[in-house]
């Protein structure tokens, strides 16, 4: 079967799709609607299968990332999730192969990708890891456990 995604930052009129989102494991992450808008540097990106929303996650430009690394030029990738209905199909490994060239086309003085992914989440760590992220051997306390930094060099 080949997977047609692609990427987009979310618009206003999109907002009220993600109503329909179904996250039902909130165990690591939260719904994109509790995120959205959170902070300032926070840039929501919608994952498309033809014209349905299978996925989310927010590129953070802020602060925080030195939480991560001390790296510049750097962008945090989180609050990532794939839509519970549309799990198992591939979209995560497609999403985030796509990635790289969605943060260099949005935020062109990027050069590497970073994120936290909860320790006891170790099917997440896999995806990320088969996706070209590196265990940087960081770890930070999150909201929800103590989470790992993974990096990607793009």
């Amino acid at each position: 079967m080949s997977l047609t995604l692609q990427l987009f930052q979310q618009s206003e009129a999109e907002r009220q799709a993600l109503i329909n989102y179904t996250l039902t494991n909130d165990t690591f992450c939260a719904h994109p609607t509790a995120i959205i808008n959170l902070k300032l540097s926070y840039h929501s990106v919608l994952v498309y299968a033809a014209s349905d929303i299978v996925g989310f996650f927010i590129l953070d430009n802020g602060e925080d990332v030195a939480i991560y690394t001390e790296q510049p030029d750097t962008i945090l990738l989180r609050g990532y999730s794939i839509d519970t209905n549309q799990q198992g199909k591939g979209y995560a490994k497609q999403s985030l192969q796509l990635l790289s060239n969605f943060v260099k086309k949005h935020f062109s003085n990027i050069q590497t990708i970073v994120l936290a992914v909860n320790v006891r989440n170790t099917h997440a760590q896999k995806v990320y890891l088969k996706s070209g992220f590196i265990d940087t051997t960081r770890t930070v306390m999150g909201p929800r456990g103590e989470q790992y930094a993974y990096a990607l060099h793009i």
